[in-house]
């Protein structure tokens, strides 16, 4: 079922936690930065699932069904689409490790710069823009 009440919902969380990451940016946190920018991006992209009345699964890694299902929506351009699947991923496949660190011993505070933090701040931010402009 179409629910563009949770939809905006879910936006309006990805802004927030977008803001928070922000913060950590500013403070150099950029592990929780990374672990922020997931949160947010997740959240946006479930909000587009809820806008559209579909289901979407209990994961972080949300690829896959952003391909099979908004392809058929033809809300996004392909490219969009694309770019939509990787930042989602990556973010996601870079959040265990920046909350626990690496398989061999580096702390998550270690793992991510600046630059790691910027692009996840400037990517997550091109994803709210694209979804908030489906879901007015």
């Amino acid at each position: 079922m179409k629910n563009d009440k949770s939809a905006k919902s879910h936006l309006a969380d990805a802004e927030i936690i977008l803001e928070e990451a922000c913060y950590s940016l500013q403070k150099g946190h950029y592990h929780r930065l990374i672990r922020k920018c997931q949160e947010s991006t997740e959240l946006a992209v479930k909000g587009i699932f809820k806008y559209l009345g579909l289901e979407y699964p209990k994961s972080h890694i949300l690829g896959r069904v952003i391909k099979k299902e908004l392809s058929r929506h033809g809300l996004f351009r392909r490219e969009e689409l694309k770019r939509m699947t990787n930042i989602s991923d990556s973010l996601a496949f870079d959040r265990e490790p920046a909350f626990y660190g690496s398989p061999d011993g580096i702390p998550a505070g270690e793992l991510f710069d600046q630059e790691d933090a910027e692009e996840a701040v400037e990517e997550t931010r091109w994803i709210i823009n694209i979804i908030k402009n489906v879901i007015k």
